[in-house]
């Protein structure tokens, strides 16, 4: 099973458009790993928590898809 530890350096989030950006470092497999990305959020995370469920989900989600390569994470 695949180990990740991440730590959310920036994150903003546009009420309008309903997007949370986020940018987040940490090592996957012993590997380190920088993203930076947007995903739908229906309403403001709020608190510290939240946020870092919010991006739990969406790099475990980023990390299933393969690489240009073909590579699976």
């Amino acid at each position: 099973m695949a180990t990740m530890e991440f730590k959310v350096v920036a994150a903003s989030y546009d009420a309008a458009a309903q997007l949370l950006s986020y940018t987040a470092t940490g090592l996957r497999n012993g590997l380190k790993f920088t993203v930076s990305s947007r995903v739908k959020c229906l309403k403001d995370p709020g608190s510290k928590e939240r946020l870092h469920m919010v991006v739990l989900i969406a790099l475990t989600d980023h990390f299933k898809r393969p690489s240009p390569s073909g590579f699976r994470w």
